[in-house]
């Protein structure tokens, strides 16, 4: 025989176990026995919980002994139980259901209206909302946490509890729902809070869905509460210049860096914004002052300013030095395959060093031997060298990878005339 009781408050269940259970200090073990007390007759087990049955909350479980003992200690908990309502059953919505009675039987279970800020319903309350997130009901997951936003706002500023709502507006935006998504992540500017994340994830939202004026202006609010937060300039400046304001996205960044600024994305922004404006020349000396910003753990934006500049280096021509800077990343992070390709096709195609092209080649194939683009590659870079058998190795492996690509018959067919060219060459040189 066993009980479930359900508490909403942690030291509601401790005062019930001492005092109707004559246990104290009862620990949160997984047996729940107290090392130093001995257990009512008739009692085989108190365990405390955090959930039954999946539902959360401050449970105590109570398991009696078989026989008379135990089913009259059974009778005597049951009616304490009953005399100070602590039920064994509660609210938990498993299937869809009408707003209105999904709020009111929240309110009933929780006492919503009485804001205890010392309470632990709230706790409770919150995993419920994430048990219906994880398990994909995010209706009620919405539904509760804007509960929880009108009767006690506070409590989701604490520990950035309100990024769930990003989380809800994610799935309604891939569920094609815009306006419910636009309106979840709206939330959590009603916190108050002292944070730029909630406005650059609104303003992100509105530029993936086109919504630029949008975007726009809750950029300028943002910039305007905090004029000094790297984030916030920069998101304001990619929007200026996504709708095609470019002078005065420059401008916020050369008063930001006239103002002392200095950061790594600072530099990273004004330069892509010039390389848009083809001012590459601009957009070089500005990426290099970046670079110069970075410290030992930036890592990301580093390979990224390097990507930026390289990609410039390869608007004016300067092939030298974009291969230099795409090996400054390869020898940062070995693992960057995109880079490691960019790498090789400006050694093969622009340089025509097919040495360090095939020298990197190499590596790239090793790292993925089951890419069909890069075995292409490695035959051509072989072609050039006259590598006829292994370039033609690398293209039938190419195509067998993928049989569709456009080119590589193209490619047989010439290494075939190089192959006989050669033959007959060598056939030559035997004759004579």
């Amino acid at each position: 025989m066993k009980i479930f009781g359900f508490f909403l408050d942690k030291e509601q269940r401790a005062r019930f176990i001492e005092k109707h259970l004559h246990q104290e200090n009862l620990s949160e073990n997984a047996a729940g026995v107290p090392s130093k007390t001995r257990l009512p007759s008739g009692i085989v087990l108190i365990k405390q919980q955090h959930a039954h049955q999946g539902v959360p909350g401050y449970w105590l479980q109570i398991r009696f002994e078989e026989g008379a003992p135990g089913a009259a200690m059974h009778r005597e908990i049951l009616e304490i139980f009953q005399n100070l309502n602590i039920p064994q059953e509660v609210f938990y919505p498993t299937k869809p259901m009408d707003s209105r009675i999904l709020i009111k039987k929240w309110h009933q279970k929780y006492d919503l209206t009485f804001t205890d800020r010392s309470s632990d319903k709230w706790k409770i309350f919150y995993k419920e909302i994430r048990n219906h997130f994880d398990r994909h009901r995010v209706k009620e997951a919405y539904l509760g946490l804007n509960l929880i936003l009108k009767y006690y706002p506070e409590f989701l500023k604490n520990y950035k509890r309100y990024v769930l709502y990003e989380d809800i507006a994610l799935i309604y935006e891939e569920q094609g729902k815009i306006k419910k998504a636009e309106r979840a992540i709206k939330k959590p500017l009603h916190l108050n809070i002292k944070s730029e994340e909630p406005y650059l994830n609104l303003s992100a939202f509105y530029m993936i869905n086109s919504m630029e004026e949008k975007a726009y202006k809750i950029g300028k609010f943002a910039l305007k509460r905090f004029p000094k937060n790297i984030f916030v300039i920069c998101n304001h400046a990619v929007i200026l210049a996504t709708l095609d304001k470019y002078e005065p996205a420059l401008e916020i960044l050369s008063a930001a860096e006239k103002q002392g600024l200095t950061d790594p994305l600072l530099y990273k922004t004004k330069g892509e914004i010039l390389s848009d404006l083809e001012r590459d020349g601009e957009a070089i000396r500005t990426f290099r002052k970046g670079l110069k910003t970075t410290k030992p753990g930036d890592k990301t934006i580093r390979i990224e300013i390097l990507s930026d500049l390289a990609e410039s280096y390869m608007h004016t021509k300067e092939y030298e030095k974009a291969a230099k800077t795409y090996e400054k990343i390869f020898k940062e992070d070995p693992k960057d395959l995109y880079h490691l390709t960019r790498l090789v096709g400006t050694n093969f195609y622009d340089l025509k060093d097919y040495d360090q092209a095939l020298k990197y080649g190499e590596i790239l194939i090793k790292s993925e031997p089951g890419i069909s683009s890069y075995h292409y590659l490695l035959g051509l870079i072989r072609m050039e060298r006259n590598d006829l058998e292994l370039a033609q190795w690398h293209l039938y492996k190419a195509k067998q990878l993928m049989p569709a690509h456009p080119l590589i018959e193209e490619e047989l067919r010439e290494l075939k005339t190089r192959k006989r060219a050669q033959k007959k060459l060598i056939e030559k040189h035997k004759i004579t």
